[in-house]
């Protein structure tokens, strides 16, 4: 009876096998320097439309925006976001007389204000379908903290991201559901480096100090359905870093995410 030969891996299916895993390791490891938010997508439809989201991807990243129509063309937005990212690790050495023990934690906190304000298609002019592009500023932290058996290291530091973000959409005629893409194009400038100790993050400061400045695409799809006023949101993140090098740069070639959310849409004029 003929058997078939089980698929043999090639020498390049290994190799594949083992930048993968070495991407992923270092990724654990290192520092980070940036975390992005979710990209706004408030869909104004006329004049006085307010717009609240609180998002979050159920693990260590939070989004908290509120926009508002200011003329039948004219929308803003602000918003803040947090992310967090903890790791600890226990190591035991053990010899004929003592058993020494090793704790390490990293962690690893992220802060950004946002603010955008721009042009969207009016309801008058359209009635389901949505655009908008907005100018849009982020000015943000990082904060990275080791600690092992007393020794405490961090290495700080701001960044700025200035950009455009178009969104178009639909939104049903009944409103109680939406779907849109929003891609945001920036620059990413970081500055204000702080660190107790330049031995131990020399590697990082590599990476941070590998390029002036970073250009990002940051994809959007998200969907929204409940009622007239306050739906469910899920948003799907892919970010590309255009000018970055996955493994010595501060910024990763790409990033995903899921957010979901509550979302309030509201007219204060009517």
């Amino acid at each position: 009876m003929y058997k078939p030969t089980p698929p043999i891996m090639k020498k390049t299916d290994y190799i594949f096998m083992a930048s993968i895993a070495c991407v992923l390791v270092l990724s654990a490891c290192r520092a980070r320097f940036y975390t992005p938010n979710r990209n706004p997508v408030p869909l104004f439809q006329d004049a006085g439309d307010l717009y609240v989201d609180a998002s979050t991807n159920l693990v260590n990243k939070y989004d908290l925006t509120a926009g508002y129509a200011l003329t039948k063309n004219i929308g803003a937005y602000a918003g803040y976001a947090g992310s967090a990212l903890k790791t600890s690790y226990t190591y035991t050495d053990s010899n004929n007389t003592t058993t020494n023990t090793t704790n390490e934690q990293k962690r690893y906190n992220g802060d950004m204000l946002n603010l955008g304000i721009g042009y969207f298609l009016s309801k008058a002019e359209s009635s389901q379908f949505r655009f908008e592009v907005f100018g849009d500023l982020a000015l943000g932290n990082y904060r990275n903290s080791y600690n092992s058996n007393g020794k405490n290291v961090f290495l700080n530091g701001n960044f700025t991201r200035i950009g455009i973000m178009p969104n178009v959409g639909y939104v049903s005629s009944d409103s109680k559901f939406a779907i849109a893409y929003s891609i945001r194009a920036s620059q990413i400038m970081f500055s204000n480096t702080r660190c107790n100790d330049f031995s131990f993050w020399q590697t990082d400061l590599d990476r941070l100090n590998s390029k002036v400045n970073y250009t990002m695409l940051e994809h959007a799809l998200l969907f929204r359905a409940g009622g007239e006023h306050v739906k469910f949101q899920m948003q799907f993140g892919i970010y590309h870093g255009l000018n970055s090098t996955e493994l010595v740069n501060a910024i990763p070639v790409f990033n995903a995410s899921i957010m979901v959310g509550l979302v309030i849409n509201a007219n204060l004029l009517e």
